[in-house]
């Protein structure tokens, strides 16, 4: 730990004069004694750290404790001749959960590590520089080298990095940083100048009076520089998510543990209900099958990766933009920027490059120019104003000057008094001259050409008007119209006149750019009703650009600033996102979100683009991760009734949802580009659709229990029988899960069409590798790799990678595939499943939305577009299962009994999948883009395909139906998507026609795409 000066070497201390100020021996006794002005960076951490965080979360201490316990047990049933309960039931698959979570542990800590390395790097870069006096020189250092009682120079829009007396010199003092208060403070010699502080005007040398860790504002300055102090709403929400997970995972624990207990104590001698085990609470089987089903649920509620993903994501992103020479400060200011819905721009440095150049002099005195020389030979500080005119006049250092009056944003002029009083100014024409004067034409005139104007002033007599040029970005045009095409509106502040700064942002193409108004002695309780009315605002004050940014806050925008100046400082702190560039001054970077390295703006498109990206998709994924939280959740109360209670459900059967549907689906939807602004509450969104995901995964898990159970307490053949119920719980479970994935696909594009077929490829694959695992649900154990060497059996005649290899001949792909009634229940869940959830998520959606384009239009018209969406894509997934009916030759119900087996049958059902496929498109392209034409068509096909379905329906005969009351409701339920179609179709035709085909109706989806 850094000592504080108190525990280090004594030192003398020096009074050095201002102008000499230390020598080089004095600065080396310093720094060897380690009295350098260096901080403690909080935020800094070493390697064993970044492990450790990301080791040491809750989830990871839940999960590697869950398999502690199952090792515990493990040891002691093989020690008291237990290794059948071993294979049967703690077999190495129960600890497959480890991998993702060390995974997320490797590749989390590998990510920081770079992350930190590379913006480490970039604020070397953009590291603080202070001018210092030593051996009667100037030279500028880094701000952490400053040693104790060197002389610090300090100018205009510098910053004081350690606590300094002044020696010589004046200076106003911004302490906002420190104090919350804007009021400026003049410094004189013998005043204080406290780190942190702005140097606004004027410029002083002081001396080092405190440095490093034991200034007064040290602490307060690493949390200005080194976070952005902006609430995450994102991060918050996830900690919401976790206490209540946390408390959700007790309950369950809990109520599985009690439950299981008492159903044990009753019925635990019954070895055909507890799969031929005899089961008593003096047992250590038995609470060692209890603990297992507990750390299932402890498995199966914690959402191992939420957080961790979303920081990586966001780390990945920031170091990613860090190539692209711009430099997030802080993790979470990407998000702040992803929800910006106004961005206000500085047109000097922003939408011009900074540089200017004089084009023209109009001279009322021929002594002008001698005057302007003199003033530019008055001080070596120059801002692009100054530098253009002095490039074009030159510069006059003999004059006698008695005093400088230096520029201040509240009179918008600098000067100097010459030695027989007579005072020069230079600055705004409005400020200098009566708003009378005729000559202010040329102003107005020059204006309208994009030009600034300069008055030059000699005892408030007019001597010339200097003409300044912009030059505008040639990245200008192209990153305003990202920005107007991602719903992103564009306000520019300047100080300048009003019509130059609007010409300006007309040539940028900045929408509304003609609708400007001059702020010039506007009281700050009128701006809130300006802001939104006015596109472009000149003659902006410090106090009035913040007010601008808190009036706008106050109609709900999430504003962005830029600012590369002091003046900018209140505004920049005050906005939800604050940019600057590398060459503003040390105050604005130090207050500033994001740094733009090489002063390009066009990289803002990059950073908001990677905002939307990663807290947008960031949403998707953590649907993903809650569902199998809330589902498993639900299960802990809804398998009670049943006779094995939460026994039934095992860590297996959620693997394929993990690997394909959360690993893969969650990974790939991450990476989705998006540019849509990101709105609402996160919290609200992720969890109302997580709900209903995990009540479609509860409710994949509780349907083929309920098929088996209730058929048999009714004395009938289950439909699912008992070795199908756990496959069919899984298939059914990783169904749900790639619904959820599909129904965020919605609107698809190619990236989206290709990330959902390779979730459904890595299910596939994931469940022919492992069938007994992945399908099956049941343990993997040494007992599966056994072989019998003595009959010349090799490794590959085990049970387990016989599997591996030959995967069809799987016991438990055989008792799936060999039974109808699986093939009918996965289609009728499908069928029902797919329709609900869609309407169900955009219901939510809009609702919570307040962009959402659907909000404000007639309910029945949006109903219909739903309706006819969910229908269309059943009918096309029907189309696809029709063809594999056809190459599987399993012929659907209808079809063999009207038309018989052989090639008419499979012409028929062609002929039927084509229809559903062209009549399935024309739906979703009805959500897509409703226009009267198609409504139209796709009202006469959806008459059509009424007409198709009740054929076969009436040619069967009724004697041949009743054979199977599920095939009875598996036609009841495609004829019911069929007749959905149709009322959602003629709901929107209806309203079409009575709207007369208003544009409104017919764009609603299509700004989702």
């Amino acid at each position: 730990m850094k000592k504080s000066n108190k525990d280090k070497p004594p030192i003398d201390r020096v009074q050095a004069a201002y102008d000499a100020g230390l020598t080089s021996k004095e600065v080396e006794e310093r720094v060897k004694k380690g009295y350098t002005n260096t901080t403690e960076d909080p935020n800094q951490k070493t390697i064993l750290q970044i492990l450790a965080n990301n080791l040491f979360t809750f989830f990871n201490i839940v999960l590697f404790t869950i398999a502690s316990i199952f090792i515990g047990f493990i040891i002691y049933l093989n020690a008291i001749g237990r290794s059948d309960i071993v294979n049967a039931y703690f077999g190495f698959s129960k600890f497959v959960f480890l991998i993702p979570a060390i995974m997320n542990v490797a590749m989390g800590s590998f990510q920081e590590f770079q992350s930190m390395k590379t913006i480490q790097k970039l604020r070397i870069v953009t590291s603080t520089k202070s001018k210092v006096v030593r051996d009667g020189k100037t030279e500028s250092i880094d701000a952490s080298e400053i040693v104790l009682d060197d002389i610090v120079a300090l100018s205009a829009g510098e910053q004081a990095t350690a606590d300094l007396i002044v020696l010589s010199g004046e200076v106003d003092v911004d302490e906002s940083m420190l104090t919350g208060e804007s009021d400026h403070i003049k410094k004189t010699a013998g005043d204080t100048i406290l780190s942190g502080s702005s140097i606004i005007v004027g410029s002083a040398r002081c001396r080092a009076e405190k440095i490093g860790d034991d200034t007064y504002a040290a602490e307060l300055t690493r949390k200005v520089k080194n976070t952005s102090g902006h609430k995450s709403e994102l991060m918050s929400s996830i900690m919401k998510i976790i206490k209540v997970l946390t408390m959700c995972l007790c309950v369950a624990i809990i109520v599985s543990t009690v439950t299981l207990a008492i159903k044990i104590s009753a019925t635990g001698s019954d070895p055909s209900i507890w799969n031929g085990l005899t089961l008593s609470l003096n047992d250590p089987v038995t609470w060692s099958l209890i603990v297992l089903t507990d750390g299932m649920f402890g498995v199966g509620m914690i959402p191992s990766g939420l957080v961790l993903t979303t920081s990586v994501a966001l780390m990945v992103s920031i170091a990613g933009l860090t190539k692209k020479k711009t430099l997030v400060q802080e993790l979470y200011s990407l998000e702040n920027l992803s929800r910006v819905d106004v961005i206000c721009l500085d047109k000097t440095g922003t939408l011009t490059d900074g540089t200017m150049s004089v084009s023209e002099l109009k001279k009322f005195d021929d002594s002008a120019e001698k005057h302007i020389r003199v003033l530019m030979g008055a001080t070596d500080e120059r801002n692009a104003t100054s530098e253009a005119v002095f490039q074009y006049f030159g510069a006059d250092e003999s004059a006698d000057i008695r005093e400088m009056i230096p520029f201040s944003s509240a009179n918008k002029y600098s000067g100097i008094v010459y030695g027989d009083g007579k005072k020069l100014l230079m600055g705004a024409p409005e400020y200098l001259l009566p708003e009378d004067d005729d000559r202010l034409v040329y102003v107005t005139e020059r204006a309208k050409e994009g030009n600034r104007v300069i008055a030059v002033t000699l005892d408030g007599a007019l001597i010339a008007f200097i003409s300044i040029e912009d030059h505008i970005r040639e990245t200008a045009a192209d990153t305003l119209k990202f920005f107007r095409e991602n719903g992103v509106t564009v306000k520019v502040i300047s100080g300048d006149n009003p019509l130059t700064v609007s010409m300006i942002a007309q040539k940028c193409g900045i929408v509304n750019a003609d609708k400007y108004i001059s702020l010039a002695g506007v009281p700050l309780e009128d701006i809130p009703s300006v802001a939104e009315e006015y596109t472009v605002f000149a003659r902006v004050s410090p106090e009035q650009k913040e007010a601008l940014v808190k009036a706008l806050q106050a109609n709900k925008h999430k504003v962005a600033m830029t600012g590369d100046g002091v003046n900018d400082i209140l505004a920049l702190r005050r906005s939800d996102s604050s940019i600057t560039f590398a060459k503003a001054s040390e105050a604005a970077k130090s207050c500033s979100d994001v740094i733009l390295l090489d002063n390009d703006f066009s990289h803002l498109k990059e950073v908001v683009g990677e905002g939307r990206r990663v807290i947008g998709n960031t949403q998707k994924t953590s649907v993903l991760y809650l569902m199998k939280s809330i589902a498993v959740f639900i299960l802990a109360f809804a398998l009670i009734p049943f006779s094995k209670g939460q026994m039934w459900f095992s860590i297996e059967n959620m693997y394929m949802l993990e690997a394909a549907v959360i690993g893969t689906g969650g990974f790939l939807l991450s990476l989705e580009p998006r540019r849509t602004p990101v709105s609402g509450s996160f919290l609200k969104k992720i969890v109302s659709q997580a709900i209903c995901a995990g009540a479609l995964g509860a409710i994949a898990v509780l349907l083929p229990i309920l098929l088996n159970a209730v058929p048999k307490a009714l004395g009938y053949a289950p439909v699912i029988t008992d070795v199908n119920v756990r496959p069919m719980m899984t298939v059914l479970l990783s169904i749900a899960g790639i619904i959820v994935v599909f129904s965020m696909c919605i609107p698809f594009n190619k990236y989206r069409a290709i990330a959902l077929t390779c979730v459904v490829a890595v299910a596939a694959t994931l469940g022919l590798l492992l069938p007994s695992a992945y399908i099956g649900g049941s343990t993997i154990g040494a007992d599966m790799l056994a072989f019998d060497k003595a009959a010349g059996q090799t490794i590959f005649d085990s049970q387990l990678v016989q599997e591996m290899f030959r995967p069809m001949n799987s016991p438990i792909v055989r008792g799936l595939v060999g039974d109808m009634n699986n093939y009918i229940v996965l289609r009728m869940f499908l069928y029902v499943a797919i329709p609900l959830f869609i309407i169900i998520r955009f219901t939510l959606e809009s609702k919570l939305d307040e962009s959402d384009p659907d909000r404000g239009l007639n309910r029945s018209y949006v109903f219909g577009k739903r309706l006819i969406l969910a229908s269309g894509l059943v009918l096309i997934l029907h189309a696809l299962l029709s063809i594999v009916e056809v190459l599987t030759n399993t012929g659907s119900f209808q079809t063999e009994n009207l038309l018989g087996d052989g090639n008419t049958a499979v012409y028929f059902n062609i002929f039927y999948a084509v229809v559903y496929t062209v009549v399935g498109a024309l739906g979703y392209r009805m959500w897509t883009n409703p226009t009267k034409r198609l409504t139209t068509i796709t009202f006469i096909a959806g008459m059509v395909l009424i007409s198709l379905a009740m054929a076969p329906m009436t040619a069967v005969e009724s004697e041949e139906v009743t054979q199977s009351a599920l095939m009875i409701i598996d036609s009841a339920v495609a004829s019911a998507v069929v007749l959905a179609y149709f009322i959602g179709c003629s709901l929107i035709f209806l309203n079409i026609i009575s709207t007369d085909n208003k544009p409104t109706l017919a764009t609603s989806q299509q700004q989702n795409t």
